[in-house]
């Protein structure tokens, strides 16, 4: 009786067992099913969303000239949206799709402003005081203030975009209520220190000297250029540097990072700290989890198993890792 009841009881567990196994077998498949179908769903609304934003590029010829910074500031949107739209999808896309979709976004937002640069007739640089509030006495060095001059500026802005521009030995910060989702410049800065404690839409690094730039998360790109002797602490979706030397680059980007016409470039993780940092990495949809910091192509560099001689992960021992007093003083 007893091992007729053992035979009986280890049948039963082999029972239990090969049930569980088949309960887990269909659970997988019904996750597969359920993502498969919001890959699909994903696939088709971003296939709509993207050929809306390529049939507004597609107009920008077309229109008169007094319309096109609005419309500018339309597909900008409908690009920014459209990356958070492919950012919080994430819990369900593939890596590899992933990186697809975000690499559209990107040349998406490349195209536009290309195009925004080719056809948006020049601006000055500044702003008043009303498109820019004032916050503390630091930010009286700000470029919205109007200096009375009447001096064209040499580059085409956007008429939104604002910052700093032609400083020497000063500490300047805006904080989020200023810089929230805004394109930001920083421009012909020489030993300065910038604190940006905030979400930004862009950020442009420009012909900057000696200099050292603290930022919270920047939804899309930072383009960097220019630049002699920097540290950039930044985190953002897409880094572009152009015609840049020796700058240290502390970085959270979540997608690879481009440089060209570099020299002398050093990477390091991003590690900025300060209070509202996480409540802003949260507003801005950037993917804590993915950080290229290491993995920059070279478009000067096409030899693929040689690593590129322009830039190099920043040694250890060479890393500033406390940065709370840099955000007021200025370099040494």
């Amino acid at each position: 009786m007893t091992d007729k009841t053992t035979v009986l009881e280890r049948l039963s567990r082999r029972d239990a067992q090969r049930l569980e196994k088949l309960q887990k077998a269909h659970r997988a498949r019904e996750e597969v099913d359920a993502t498969n179908e919001n890959e699909d769903y994903f696939s088709g609304a971003f296939k709509i969303r993207s050929e809306n934003i390529e049939q507004l590029l597609s107009h920008i010829p077309t229109l008169e000239t007094n319309v096109l910074p609005q419309h500018f500031d339309n597909i900008k949107r409908e690009a920014n949206e459209l990356q958070k739209f492919v950012v919080t999808s994430s819990f369900f896309l593939k890596e590899f799709n992933m990186r697809k979709y975000l690499g559209i976004v990107q040349n998406l937002q490349t195209k536009c402003y290309e195009l925004e640069d080719r056809y948006v007739p020049r601006k000055k640089f500044g702003f008043t005081r009303k498109k820019l509030p004032k916050s503390h006495t630091q930010k009286e060095n700000s470029m919205d203030e109007n200096d009375g001059s009447g001096k064209t500026d040499s580059n085409k802005w956007d008429e939104k975009l604002f910052g700093f521009d032609s400083k020497e030995d000063k500490v300047l910060s805006l904080e989020n209520d200023e810089l929230f989702q805004r394109d930001v410049a920083l421009r012909n800065l020489k030993n300065c220190t910038v604190g940006l404690r905030g979400v930004m839409g862009t950020l442009h690094i420009t012909n900057l000297d000696n200099c050292i730039v603290l930022t919270g998360p920047v939804t899309s790109s930072v383009f960097i250029e220019k630049c002699t002797n920097c540290k950039i602490v930044t985190a953002c979706q897409q880094l572009r540097m152009h015609s840049s030397i020796k700058c240290d680059i502390y970085l959270h980007v979540t997608s690879k990072g481009i440089v060209e016409d570099c020299d002398h470039i050093h990477t390091a993780p991003y590690n900025l700290h300060y209070e509202d940092l996480e409540k802003h990495f949260n507003m801005s949809s950037l993917d804590r989890n993915t950080n290229n910091w290491d993995c920059l192509d070279d478009f000067n560099w096409l030899a693929p198993d040689v690593p590129s001689p322009n830039w190099s992960i920043l040694d250890v021992t060479e890393r500033v890792c406390d940065w709370d007093e840099w955000w007021s003083k200025t370099p040494l």
